[in-house]
C-alpha cells in the first residue's frame, strides 16, 4: 500500500469512530435526557466539523467519503439502539452521492483556491438531502409515507432542517479552519 492510501485508511477509521463515539455519547443522550424528538439534530454542527475536516483531508480522492460513511453507519447500525436499516441505507446512499459529485468537483475548487466553498457546498448538500433519503426509505420499508411525514418529517424537519443547514455552514467553516491548521502536520 502506498503511504497516502494507508494514511487515508487510518483517517477513515479514526473519523468513523469519532463520529460513532459522538453519536453514542452526545447525540443519543440529548434525546434520552430531554425526551424531545429530534433534539439530537441540535448537535449536527459537531458532525459537520468532523466531516469537514475528514473530507478535506481526503483531498478529493474517490471513495474515501463513502468508505467513512459505510464504516460509521455499519458500526452505528450494530451498536446504536434505534438505528434502523432504512436510515442506514439512506445515509450510505447520501454519502455515495456526496462522494461522486463533490470529489468530482474537488480539483476545480482546489485550483481556484476555493476549498472553503467546496466544503460549504458539500456539507449543505449532505445535510439538506439526508432527511429526504430517510423519508424515502422509512416510508418504503417501515411506515407509510403519510405516517413518516406526519410524525417525523413535518414536525421535526420543518424546525430542524434550517438549523441543520446553518450548522452545516458554521461547522464546515470551523472544520475548514481546523483543517488549514493541521493540513501540514498530516
Amino acid at each position: 500500500m502506498r503511504v497516502k492510501e494507508t494514511r487515508d485508511l487510518a483517517l477513515i477509521i479514526v473519523f468513523a469512530v469519532i463520529n460513532l463515539v459522538f453519536m453514542v455519547v452526545i447525540g443519543q443522550l440529548a434525546g434520552l435526557i430531554t425526551g424531545i424528538p429530534g433534539i439530537n439534530y441540535v448537535f449536527s454542527i459537531f458532525y459537520s466539523i468532523i466531516a469537514s475536516i475528514a473530507w478535506l483531508m481526503y483531498e478529493g480522492r474517490r471513495w474515501r467519503i463513502l468508505a467513512q460513511g459505510l464504516l460509521f453507519n455499519s458500526l452505528a447500525f450494530l451498536l446504536v439502539p434505534g438505528r434502523r436499516s432504512p436510515i442506514v441505507i439512506g445515509a450510505i446512499l447520501n454519502v455515495l452521492v456526496v462522494d461522486l459529485v463533490f470529489n468530482s468537483l474537488y480539483g476545480s475548487f482546489q485550483r481556484k483556491n476555493k476549498l472553503v466553498w467546496w466544503i460549504f457546498l458539500a456539507q449543505i448538500f449532505s445535510w439538506a438531502t439526508a432527511p429526504l433519503w430517510d423519508v424515502l426509505f422509512l416510508s418504503l420499508f417501515v411506515y407509510g409515507l403519510e405516517t413518516v411525514l406526519r410524525v417525523w418529517f413535518i414536525p421535526v424537519m420543518s424546525v430542524m432542517l434550517p438549523v441543520m443547514i446553518m450548522e452545516a455552514i458554521v461547522g464546515s467553516y470551523i472544520g475548514y479552519k481546523i483543517y488549514r491548521r493541521v493540513e501540514k502536520l498530516v
